[in-house]
C-alpha cells in the first residue's frame, strides 16, 4: 500500500535507509547474510521486536517505528521487487481469521473495533467440509463451479483484485430493560441499536459514529443479527457501536466472525418449517421438501438415511427472553425455552405428506396448554459441524413461524402409525389413555377392515391384458392404496376443539359427556342430530370416549380419487347433495386447513406445492360398516 502524502514516503525513505545501515554495518555478518536471504520480515506487536518468517527476532528492537511492516516483494513469476513498507493497523485492535469467531461484551454507548487482515483478505479458502447432501429443486440446473482463488491472484505481485468478504455478527444476549413495573409487552421499549460499521480505507482504521460516511457504510442489527459483504484487496476495517439508552442497563454479548468462503452466520427470511397439529402439550411440526429427486434415486436415499440435520427452537410469546434476537443461532441456544438437545424436541426423518419426498419432522412436547409459541428452524453449523475453521460453523437460522396447543383435553396428536402411516394429526383421545395404546387402537382396528376391501379386490382381474383389464390409466395397485387412505381417514377422523367457531367443523359425540363429566344441556339440539351425536367411527365412541368434539372432516376429494382409481364392479361411489357436504369438506384455495388429507400442515401456501392429488376417497359400498360412516 503506498503512503498518503509526499512527507510520509520521505519518513518510510529514511527508516528504510536506517534499517539498510543497521544491516550492512552494525549486525554480525551471519545475521545479515540471513536477512538477506529471508523471503520477508513482519513487525511484533507482542515482542517489540522485527521477525523473520522461521519467528527468529531480529536482534535489536526498533520502538520507534511501531506500526510498519517491511515486505520483500515478488512478482507472479517469482522475481524480486525491492522491499515495501506498508502501514498496519493501530495497536491494541484484535484481528479477525478466517471462518474464526470472536465473542466480545459491548456497553450501551461503547465502540469496538476490529479488522481482517490483508493476508486473510488474499489468502486461500478453506478446504471443504461435508455437509448436507445436495437439494434438487424443480428445473434445477448445474452452474460451472468457478475457481475463486484464480479469480484473486496477484496482478504483478503489488495490484491485487478485490476478493469477497463475509462479514457478520450475531447478539448472543442483551441488556436489561430498566423499568420493571409492567410485564406487559407493549411496555418494553425497543433494544438499543446496534451497527456495524465497514472501511476498506488505510486512513479510517477506526470507523465508526461521526466518521466520514464516504469512507465507510453502516448495517444495522434486526432481530439479533447484522450481515454483509465487501469487496476488498487489503485490510476490512470494522466498527461495532452500541447506542445509549436510559431505560437499559447492562451490555450486548455478541459474535463476529468474517469469511472469504461464505457467510459464518446465516439466516434465511423464507418459511421452511410448518405446524401440522397439536395437542394441549405436544405439537407436530415438519420441514418442506428438502428434494424433488425421485424416490429411489441415491440423492433421495442420501437425505433419507440422514442424520437429522436441522435442530428446532420452541419459546412461548409471552416469554421475553428472546425477543429481539430471534435471528441470532448463539441467542436462541442459550436463551429459547426449548431448544436443541433438550429431551422434549423428538426429530426424524420422514418422506409422508405431499410429494412423498425426504423432509425432517418435529414431535415437541412439554408445552403449555392454550398457548401460543413460536417455533423457529435452525442449523447448528454446516449441520455436520460446526465452529471456529469450519464454513458456517456459526449456524443458520429460518424465519420465525407461529403455533398454538389445543384448549381441550380430548384431542392427540398420532403419527408413525404402521398401517395408517399418513396418519399424523390429532385424534378424539382420552387422557385415560397412553399414546401407545392410542395408536393401536386405531391402527388395528383400521387395519382389521382392510382385510374385507383386499378380499373383494383378489376377486378383480389385475394382472391380465389390457383388453380385459379395467382400466389403461390405473391398475390395482392404484386402487388398495386410494382404499387404504380412505379407510384410515374415516377411521381416524382429524380432532379439533369442541371450543372452536370455523364453520367448517362438524359437531361429533355431543351425546356423550366431556372427560371432566359434565355434558351439554339436556334441551341442546346437538345431542339429537344422529349426526352430531355420535362419532363417525362407533368404536371411538365404544373404546375411546373422548367426549364432545369437533372434526375437520375429510375432503371431498378423497371421494373423487376413490371412485377413479378403482373398478366399477366394486360399487364404489360418492354421496350426492347435501350428503357429501355433511360427511366431507372442500378444500378452499389460497386458504389454511379447511378439509383433513394425508400431508396437511397450516401455511402451506408459503412453501409447497401441490402437484397431483393427494389423500384419500370417500367409500360407498355395500357393508354395514360403510353405510354408517356413510350416512354420518
Amino acid at each position: 500500500m503506498q503512503p498518503e502524502s509526499t512527507s510520509m514516503r520521505y519518513r518510510l525513505a529514511a527508516i528504510l535507509g536506517a534499517l539498510i545501515f543497521y544491516s550492512a554495518f552494525l549486525l554480525p555478518e551471519r545475521s545479515f547474510a540471513y536477512a538477506s536471504a529471508s523471503s520477508s520480515v513482519t513487525w511484533d506487536n507482542q515482542t517489540d521486536a522485527i521477525l523473520r518468517e522461521d519467528a527468529q527476532p531480529f536482534p535489536y528492537a526498533l520502538g520507534s517505528y511501531t506500526g510498519v511492516e517491511i515486505r520483500d516483494v515478488v512478482d507472479e513469476n517469482g522475481k524480486a521487487r525491492g522491499l515495501d513498507l506498508v502501514r498496519r493497523v493501530p495497536s491494541g485492535v484484535p484481528s479477525l481469521g478466517n471462518n474464526q469467531y470472536k465473542t466480545s461484551d459491548i456497553k450501551l454507548g461503547e465502540i469496538q473495533w476490529w479488522y481482517f487482515p490483508e493476508e486473510s483478505v488474499n489468502g486461500k479458502k478453506a478446504n471443504s467440509t461435508t455437509g448436507l447432501p445436495e437439494r434438487i429443486t424443480e428445473g434445477q440446473t448445474s452452474d460451472e463451479a468457478v475457481d475463486s482463488d484464480e479469480l484473486r491472484k496477484r496482478d504483478g505481485g503489488l495490484a491485487k483484485r478485490a476478493a469477497t468478504v463475509y462479514l457478520s455478527l450475531t447478539m448472543c444476549s442483551k441488556p436489561d430493560v430498566n423499568k420493571t413495573s409492567s410485564k406487559a409487552l407493549d411496555s418494553i421499549p425497543p433494544l438499543p441499536e446496534l451497527n456495524l460499521y465497514v472501511s476498506t480505507f488505510e486512513s479510517l482504521q477506526k470507523p465508526g459514529p461521526g466518521q466520514d460516511i464516504l469512507k465507510q457504510k453502516v448495517y444495522t442489527a434486526e432481530e439479533g443479527y447484522v450481515a454483509t459483504t465487501v469487496e476488498a484487496s487489503g485490510d476490512v476495517f470494522v466498527g461495532v457501536a452500541v447506542q445509549n439508552s436510559t431505560a437499559y442497563s447492562g451490555f450486548y454479548t455478541y459474535e463476529i466472525a468474517a469469511s472469504i468462503d461464505d457467510y459464518f452466520h446465516s439466516v434465511a427470511n423464507e418459511p421452511f418449517l410448518y405446524f401440522v397439529d397439536s395437542d394441549v402439550h405436544a405439537a407436530l411440526l415438519t420441514t418442506d421438501n428438502l428434494t424433488f429427486s425421485s424416490a429411489g434415486s441415491e440423492n433421495y436415499q442420501q437425505w433419507m438415511n440422514l442424520t437429522p440435520p436441522f435442530t428446532m427452537f420452541a419459546h412461548n410469546v409471552n416469554d421475553t427472553a428472546i425477543s429481539g434476537l430471534q435471528r441470532s443461532y448463539c441467542a436462541l441456544d442459550q436463551w429459547a425455552q426449548i431448544g436443541k438437545g433438550d429431551h422434549e424436541v423428538e426429530a426424524g426423518m420422514i418422506n409422508r405428506g405431499l410429494g412423498n419426498k425426504p423432509k425432517e419432522q418435529f414431535y415437541i412436547t412439554s408445552l403449555n396448554q392454550s398457548s401460543h409459541y413460536q417455533g423457529i428452524l435452525a442449523m447448528d453449523g454446516n449441520s455436520t459441524n460446526s465452529g471456529n475453521g469450519i464454513v458456517g460453523g456459526g449456524g443458520k437460522v429460518w424465519k420465525p413461524m407461529s403455533f398454538a396447543t389445543k384448549k381441550d383435553d380430548n384431542c392427540a396428536v398420532l403419527f408413525n402409525l404402521s398401517f395408517c402411516s399418513e396418519v399424523a394429526y390429532a385424534v378424539p383421545s382420552n387422557p385415560q389413555l397412553g399414546v401407545d395404546a392410542l395408536r393401536s387402537t386405531y391402527d388395528n382396528y383400521a387395519a382389521s377392515l382392510y382385510k374385507n376391501f383386499s378380499y373383494s379386490l383378489d376377486q378383480i382381474q389385475c394382472n391380465t391384458s389390457n383388453e380385459t383389464s379395467f382400466s389403461l390409466a390405473v391398475g390395482c395397485n392404484d386402487c388398495a392404496d386410494a382404499y387404504k387412505q380412505w379407510l384410515c381417514a374415516v377411521t381416524i377422523p382429524r380432532c379439533a376443539d369442541f371450543s372452536s367457531t370455523e364453520g367448517f367443523l362438524r359437531v361429533r359425540n355431543a351425546a356423550q359427556p366431556f372427560i371432566n363429566g359434565s355434558s351439554l344441556d339436556p334441551d341442546d339440539s346437538r345431542r339429537g342430530d344422529p349426526a352430531q351425536n355420535a362419532s363417525r367411527n362407533p368404536m371411538i365412541d365404544s373404546d375411546v370416549r373422548p367426549g364432545p368434539y369437533k372434526e375437520i372432516l375429510p375432503c371431498r376429494d378423497i371421494c373423487y380419487n376413490l371412485v377413479k382409481r378403482c373398478p366399477s364392479a366394486l360399487g364404489f361411489s360418492c354421496p350426492q347433495n347435501g350428503w357429501l357436504d355433511s360427511a366431507y369438506g372442500q378444500r378452499i384455495s389460497n386458504s389454511d386447513i379447511t378439509c383433513s388429507y394425508p400431508g396437511a400442515a397450516y401455511d402451506l401456501n408459503a412453501g409447497w406445492t401441490l402437484h397431483e392429488p393427494l389423500g384419500v376417497a370417500l367409500l360407498a359400498l355395500g357393508s354395514f360398516w360403510v353405510s354408517f360412516w356413510f350416512s354420518t
